[in-house]
């Protein structure tokens, strides 16, 4: 039997801002496609500004056993260096980041412009032996021999000036030879400098200290072109290697393919990747719910009800928190994400940490999973926890959309009105409660506060106070720190059929709002919709999913985006 080779990984870096996301997911697309099975890679995306929508669609590109790692660069640092029509202010961030990624353990990266386009595994250039020099780099035939211009000493004078849009970078002698702040020093303008832009300093602080590649890792529209005779013969054959074998297409120069560069040879080659970026640029909506066999049919219920109301701007991951779910559980529920396109992962959930949790004949510990959510999904930055007993009747897109910054969750406000941080003897600036049947929840944050660890600790500690279980503990702990969503994200079974004396006019204005364009019916409480004998008013609108998704022979989408109303129409 052949041994299986051992996983390499190579440490990649880019620079992007919102405004070339499409050109990163692209680039980040042809490294993915010609990656071998034997590497992995290790991406670090240096930002200032980047959505969590891009960031998504970073993650979904580069899944296991690729991993990414997005760097907040302050931009406050280069505000004041030069930029042109080549380049915007992130070109500079890959001066700045070796020294974040030797704190990190990384030795060595390799840094891409996002004009480039790959057209091969990049393990080869990532292990080419630089002889220790600080970096390798190509040759850049316009300017390959104008270091004298720069003022580079008679010394150093003879070494040929490289392009920057490509460089392997040994963080550690980068480090020990200071080149950033050199870099940055030789930025700052004064009269007499000759130092243009980013890549004459790199040249100028690099000079002699770069190990010259083969064109053929950064054939440049120069290059391909035939712009400027070689330097010498040995030249010549590299360039001439260079255009019949490219392994990375640099588009430099003003023309860019995403603005139509119809004359260049790799012109339609990069037209098909930029067909696929709407699909790949998708946000993707995280949906987490928990669920034993008891559960299976309302939560197949409800994902069938989300993915009837999606669009195709937005792509579905769900998660479940299984509860001893069997093979039959999981085959209804994936006929019904497959039907749709949507992504279905299980995870067998370690209740070790829920030993000391309370439970009776109406809340099971599987309700306190939701507790778990960002351990459980580490890579992941938000997402929409929704208890089974949901229908949706809206697209999620702008529920997804809310914009959390620094807060944990936003959640609907109970609808019970029941004072319940004054009967914990919660000291609080609000009095509001949330229902925790729906949670947009920032895990990023979670984390970094230690949220869920002391939830725990409150339930360990404080058993006799929790009257209404996990969401006790969750509004104990999350007071004050949560965002209050519309309720109509939350159409509590109570605002629907009870009558609810709201404590301000408000609330009773959003209450009545609800009632008319519900986003989330929630059937909490003992009327429940399975049951034969339910007067809720949108009991009908669940049979009608369960009819057309679980009793079907083949339970496939009817109609994109059909409503129950149109459907009996």
């Amino acid at each position: 039997m052949k041994e299986m080779s051992a996983i390499k990984t190579i440490a990649i870096m880019v620079a992007a801002d919102e405004q070339y996301a499409d050109q990163m997911l692209l680039t980040l697309k042809s490294i993915r496609e010609h990656c071998t099975l034997e590497t992995a890679i290790d991406l670090f995306v240096l930002s200032s500004d980047l959505s969590h929508a891009t960031k998504s669609a970073v993650n979904r590109l580069m899944t296991l056993p690729h991993h990414v790692s997005f760097i907040a660069i302050n931009p406050r640092r280069i505000k004041n260096f030069p930029g042109n029509n080549h380049f915007d202010q992130t070109a500079y961030y890959r001066i700045l980041a070796p020294q974040i990624l030797l704190a990190r353990h990384i030795e060595r990266v390799l840094y891409l412009d996002l004009d480039t386009l790959i057209r091969t595994d990049l393990t080869p250039l990532y292990d080419s032996d630089l002889e220790g020099n600080i970096i390798g780099a190509v040759i850049d035939p316009g300017k390959a021999l104008t270091l004298k211009r720069l003022g580079v000493p008679k010394s150093q004078a003879n070494n040929i000036y490289f392009n920057a849009g490509v460089l392997i970078i040994d963080t550690i002698l980068w480090e020990t030879h200071h080149i950033s702040q050199k870099i940055l020093a030789m930025l700052v303008p004064y009269p007499g400098r000759r130092v243009n832009d980013i890549q004459d300093a790199l040249n100028v602080v690099l000079a002699g200290r770069t190990k010259l590649l083969a064109p053929k890792w950064n054939v440049q529209n120069a290059i391909l072109f035939k712009t400027y005779e070689p330097i010498n013969n040995e030249y010549s054959q590299l360039f001439k290697q260079a255009i019949m074998a490219p392994k990375i297409i640099h588009f430099t120069t003003e023309k860019k393919p995403w603005e139509v560069f119809l004359e260049h040879p790799y012109m339609s080659e990069y037209q098909v990747y930029l067909s696929q970026l709407p699909a790949d640029k998708r946000d993707q909506i995280n949906i987490v719910s928990a669920a034993n066999s008891n559960f299976v049919e309302p939560l197949a219920i409800l994902y069938a009800s989300i993915l009837n109301n999606n669009d195709d701007d937005r792509h579905y991951a769900f998660f479940v928190l299984s509860d001893q779910l069997t093979a039959r559980d999981q085959a209804t529920l994936r006929q019904i994400t497959e039907s749709f396109n949507a992504e279905l992962t299980f995870i067998e959930v370690d209740e070790i940490p829920l030993t000391a949790v309370i439970q009776d004949g109406q809340v099971l510990k599987t309700a306190y999973y939701r507790l778990l959510i960002p351990n459980l999904l580490p890579e992941i930055e938000r997402v929409l926890y929704l208890d089974c007993d949901t229908l949706c009747l809206e697209n999620l897109a702008r529920l997804w959309d809310v914009e959390l910054g620094n807060i944990p969750v936003a959640a609907v406000e109970d609808a019970g009105f029941h004072n319940r941080l004054a009967q914990m003897a919660i000291d609080y600036k609000s009095i509001r409660y949330f229902n925790a049947g729906v949670l947009l929840m920032n895990l990023t944050i979670w984390r970094q506060q230690k949220i869920t660890e002391q939830i725990l600790t409150f339930i360990k500690e404080y058993p006799q106070k929790l009257r209404f279980h996990d969401q006790d503990a969750l509004n104990a702990i999350l007071h004050d720190r949560w965002i209050h969503l519309h309720p109509k994200w939350n159409v509590q079974t109570s605002i629907l059929m009870d009558f609810i004396v709201a404590p301000t006019e408000r609330i009773n204005r959003q209450f009545l709002s609800a009632q008319k364009e519900p986003g989330l019916i929630h059937f909490c409480g003992s009327e429940k919709p399975w049951d034969k004998s339910s007067t809720h008013p949108y009991t009908p609108q669940y049979r009608f999913y369960k009819s057309r998704f679980l009793e079907n022979n083949n339970p496939v989408p009817f109609r994109a985006n059909t409503t129950f109303d149109e459907y009996h129409s």
